[in-house]
């Protein structure tokens, strides 16, 4: 077997004031696939993008279009 395996860890955080639809806190869970986040008050979901700087991390979201 040959190539680099990830470990299948998945992460849990909480941003606080994080949700972008209601400002409360928002549960983050992070895996090799990527961030997922669900909104517990008002239900929102989304893919955060976490980036890494030399600030700590960094999470934002992808305006969309309806």
């Amino acid at each position: 077997m040959t190539g680099f395996q990830t470990p299948s860890e998945v992460s849990e955080y909480t941003i606080p004031e994080g949700c972008p639809g209601c400002g409360a806190d928002l549960p983050v869970r992070v895996s090799v696939k990527g961030a997922m986040s669900v909104c517990t008050h008002c239900h929102w979901m989304g893919r955060p993008l976490l980036t890494v700087t030399h600030r700590g991390l960094r999470v934002g979201v992808k305006a969309s279009q309806a």
